[in-house]
């Protein structure tokens, strides 16, 4: 893994190479961590059949796969989710205005020495008649670009543009419950993947997760490569943007496995010389055969204190993506906006029971 905080590597990589792929992630919770939201833009999207099939024939496609998914969370409930794929042609990026388009959902980003930050227009209604329409809205203080840096000859990048970022959400919603309002300020995150080889070339499974705690944020990651193991976590102060504690020890306990064969830990304990860091995955709010979400509780020691914060964790186990047993249930929730909808997704009824 080679790890960044560049927000000038905002830009998308149009030189991939064959298998590889991309996305942005915008996550938030409100301050009570009742109401949250994962938003997800791809310009290759590693989970999609079409590009599965493409790189098991070896059929090399000047095509890029561009998706977007979007999960509301309220009450540790799902009350919007979509995943929606389309044509190269609907991905865009407008250097000039910093702008990242997936059809009719998009980023702009706003680069000042001092803060930048983004908002997110979402403009979407499915065929199950469920819909989502507003802005998420991001400030952060920029980090220095060497804040967190980590090189490797591995063919991955995470670049943490926002390890922490103060969110503001003001989105519409036929959902779940009907219609409702999604409004609330809180904390989230930010960061942009590129790989350069399919997922399960470059890593067994992977952890990672940030909690945003009243002064700090913690970001970490776990990887379990095909020969070695790569961890670093991190807690950042959140007004100086400085790293305080880099965590040099991890332990996994509490391994569960779901409906579909997939094991994960639920507790993780994190270690470092002057602060501990306990993170309970206890409630799922995204759960299939290659990926699990959390909501979870993480308390930190550090200076002789005491501090509790919500959070998001995840775990994702790529091998799974290429077993075609499970390619019934993403056709389910994956709307291929190239075919014609699975008939879950056309039913107001059925379709949530997939989120």
């Amino acid at each position: 893994m080679n790890i960044s905080t560049d927000v000038r590597h905002i830009t998308p990589d149009f030189n991939k190479s064959f298998g590889g792929y991309e996305w942005w992630y915008f996550d938030g919770l409100s301050e009570d961590g009742r109401q949250g939201f994962v938003i997800i833009l791809y310009q290759t999207n590693p989970f999609s059949i079409q590009y599965i099939r493409d790189l098991e024939e070896n059929r090399v496609r000047e095509v890029s796969y561009p998706a977007i998914s979007v999960s509301l969370y309220k009450d540790g409930e799902t009350v919007y989710y979509s995943f929606l794929e389309f044509g190269s042609d609907e991905f865009s990026w407008d250097e000039d205005k910093k702008k990242l388009s997936v059809k009719n959902d998009s980023v702009i980003y706003r680069l000042d020495q001092n803060e930048s930050g983004f908002e997110i227009t979402l403009r979407q209604e499915l065929p199950s008649g469920h819909k989502v329409e507003g802005t998420v809205a991001g400030k952060a203080p920029v980090a220095d670009k060497t804040l967190i840096q980590s090189t490797s000859e591995d063919r991955h990048s995470w670049n943490l543009l926002f390890p922490q970022v103060s969110v503001e959400t003001k989105l519409n919603i036929i959902g779940r419950n009907g219609e409702e309002e999604l409004n609330f300020s809180g904390a989230g995150y930010h960061d942009h993947n590129t790989g350069h080889e399919p997922m399960k070339e470059s890593f067994r499974d992977w952890y990672w997760g940030r909690y945003h705690f009243k002064d700090f944020t913690l970001v970490y990651y776990l990887m379990q490569k095909r020969n070695t193991e790569q961890f670093e976590a991190w807690l950042i102060d959140r007004e100086s943007q400085q790293v305080l504690e880099k965590f040099s020890d991890a332990e996994m306990s509490y391994f569960t496995r779901n409906w579909f064969g997939l094991k994960s830990a639920r507790k993780i304990e994190l270690k470092a010389s002057e602060a501990t860091v306990n993170i309970q995955c206890s409630t799922k709010i995204d759960d299939g055969p290659f990926y699990q979400r959390f909501k979870g509780e993480s308390i930190l020691r550090y200076s002789d204190q005491v501090y509790a914060a919500h959070g998001i964790s995840e775990y994702i186990y790529p091998l799974n993506i290429y077993n075609r047993v499970f390619w019934p249930l993403v056709k389910m929730r994956l709307n291929d906006n190239q075919q014609n909808p699975h008939w879950v997704q056309k039913s107001r009824r059925m379709y949530p029971w997939t989120w």
